[in-house]
């Protein structure tokens, strides 16, 4: 009970920022373009109901518990489709706001918890209130790390493989939805269901880390700290 309390204690906010700004960004940028479906949607919407309960949540924080690379999802936003160029362009533009967004907010991560450890002359706080702050400023980076990770690979329903999906050839679009779908069932296998049946296998960590790590650690040499 006590490590579960842990967990949230560190992981909760981190978690449910990282994927609310990245909804956010991307129905911001839907905004922008003129995408009809999305305005109504923000005025009827407030902005906690972008999350979902399972994906904004639960997953996550059994993911964190299983030590695999944290992932989630929010609530499907009711963007307008279209055959045409202008259409399918404003739905790559939104796609691709997500992973960028990802990456930008594990850089302000970065910065507050460089600014933290600078206002603490340099030390890095691991107790107390600090301490607490800190774990939840770089489980943020991680979590944001996590999710431009996943979020680049580039095919559906990957933020990367919509937007590459919306602009490919009309050919060429089925197949990549249908590759997609498998692609998603074995993400789902290997970075969410082997780590919760099994939290020893890492299976997921091990293909996902490199990248992770790279960003993580580019983000936080941006303050000169080290992971």
């Amino acid at each position: 009970m006590l490590a579960l309390l842990q967990t949230i204690a560190v992981w909760l906010v981190p978690i449910l920022a990282a994927i609310l700004i990245h909804d956010v960004a991307q129905a911001s940028v839907a905004r922008w373009m003129g995408d009809a479906a999305m305005m109504q949607w923000r005025r009827d919407t407030p902005r906690w109901r972008y999350l979902d309960p399972l994906g904004s949540l639960v997953i996550p924080l059994a993911l964190a518990l299983a030590h695999a690379p944290v992932f989630g999802w929010g609530r499907r936003m009711p963007l307008t489709a279209g055959a045409d160029g202008r259409a399918r362009l404003r739905l790559a533009a939104v796609a691709i706001a997500g992973p960028i967004a990802c990456l930008i907010q594990a850089m302000l991560g970065a910065i507050l918890l460089g600014a933290l450890v600078a206002g603490l002359g340099g030390r890095l706080p691991d107790s107390g209130v600090a301490g607490l702050v800190a774990d939840n400023l770089f489980n943020f980076i991680l979590a944001s790390a996590c999710m431009a990770t996943f979020h680049l690979i580039p095919l559906p329903p990957f933020d990367l493989g919509r937007a590459l999906a919306e602009l490919a050839p009309e050919r060429a679009r089925r197949p990549m939805r249908l590759a997609g779908r498998l692609l998603a069932l074995a993400a789902v296998a290997l970075v969410v269901a082997v780590p919760l049946l099994d939290p020893g296998a890492q299976i997921g960590e091990r293909i996902a880390a490199p990248v992770i790590n790279a960003i993580t650690g580019f983000v936080l040499g941006l303050v000169n700290l080290t992971v």
